[in-house]
């Protein structure tokens, strides 16, 4: 068998690194963790950087019976933090910086003399691991811990439906049972009742208050107070998408592109929503369409536009739309003679009547200048 045909060789395993290199590291680590943990800082004895190390050297596999004591320190922080009433996020925080201090120990190793090809590779693998096994012993012990309210676990399953993970086991924990069909309300702070019945999931705590509704429910009926937007009826699963309508409902609201209102459902404003689906592409199309009369003095150009959108509207000639704006025929006539001068024979080109009409809509919600928006978030 030529050299060309030898069947390749499956690449090497990068090892991990080597006993005292661990140990090394695993005292940087553990140092780090005082650093940001300091009031648990007496649990991290000998114990707990044998253990450390060992999930460096070990590919994050640490079993052996010496150091399973080492272990307990991270899951007594768990219990701790929790009986403190601190978010596990903290947590996370301080492992993954625990493994940022212990980047320079790894980097000066790698120069020394002897150390293995690859070993900053292999290192900040092994920190990387090390880091999520922390915080999994951690969590672990915190959710023990922890019993959820009613309330909680709501929430919680709120946010996985939003979140498009799995939520089913949740839910059932919840004691919720999923409607066929939902909606999503958006609301503003200050608008939403806290009393809902079972089938309702809620949250009011951030700054964008949101509920989602089974859509058979009288919305009215948990909702008081000021404004607020409906999404459209979807699957529990597709939730997401319908906050997402509703919140852009609302914010449209804000700039007072859609009329307020207590209650203001997407589905009443499907053209609005079109229009302003791509901002960019809408000004475009009002500025190439509109292009005849843009230069014209302000109030010319308003009466132009509010006769040529009547214009592509009617069925009939001048008495018609002179009665539609409420003027006299003649003015009408007047009016689309110098029309005519503009748009040429753009107006007898069925798809520039199109966009026309297009364009003036558009134009008459962009017309006046919106007041300040505060930007919605995703959930």
């Amino acid at each position: 068998m030529t050299a060309s045909h030898a069947p390749a060789r499956p690449a090497a395993a990068r090892p991990a690194p080597t006993r005292s290199a661990a140990l090394v590291l695993a005292r940087a680590v553990v140092d780090g963790v005082r650093h940001s943990l300091p009031e648990h800082a007496p649990l991290f004895d000998a114990r707990a950087t044998e253990f450390v190390a060992s999930i460096l050297e070990h590919d994050g596999m640490a079993s052996a019976l010496g150091i399973a004591a080492g272990a307990d320190a991270f899951r007594e922080i768990g219990v701790a933090e929790y009986a403190a009433g601190k978010e596990l996020d903290r947590l996370s925080r301080a492992y993954h910086s625990a493994g940022r201090c212990a980047l320079p120990v790894l980097a000066s190793l790698s120069r020394q003399h002897g150390a293995g090809p690859g070993l900053m590779d292999t290192g900040v693998e092994a920190l990387l691991r090390c880091a999520d096994v922390l915080i999994r012993l951690s969590t672990t012990a915190y959710r023990v811990a922890h019993t959820p309210s009613v309330a909680e676990l709501r929430r919680d399953l709120l946010r996985e439906l939003l979140s498009g993970r799995k939520w089913a086991g949740l839910a059932a924990e919840a004691g919720w049972v999923p409607p066929a069909r939902v909606v999503a309300v958006a609301a503003e702070p200050g608008a939403v009742r806290t009393a809902f019945g079972p089938e309702v999931l809620a949250d009011l705590t951030g700054e964008y208050p949101h509920l989602l509704v089974p859509d058979d429910i009288e919305i009215g009926g948990v909702l008081a107070g000021t404004r607020a937007a409906v999404g459209p009826a979807v699957a529990p699963a597709e939730a997401a998408v319908s906050l997402r309508w509703a919140r852009r409902t609302l914010e449209l609201v804000r700039r007072e592109v859609i009329e307020d209102g207590p209650l203001v459902r997407w589905s009443d404003h499907l053209t609005t929503h079109w229009l302003f689906a791509d901002e960019v592409l809408t000004s475009a199309l009002v500025t190439r369409s509109l292009a005849p009369i843009a230069e014209l003095p302000p109030n010319e150009r308003t009466k132009l536009a509010e006769t040529l959108d009547a214009m592509l509207a009617a069925r009939g000639g001048a008495p018609e739309i002179a009665e539609n704006l409420g003027v006299h025929p003649q003015t009408v006539r007047n009016r689309l003679r110098r029309l005519r001068v503009l748009f040429g024979a753009r107006l007898d080109d069925p798809q520039e009547r199109l966009d026309l009409r297009i364009a003036l809509r558009a134009d008459t919600h962009t017309a006046e200048p919106a007041r300040p928006v505060t930007p919605i978030r995703a959930a």
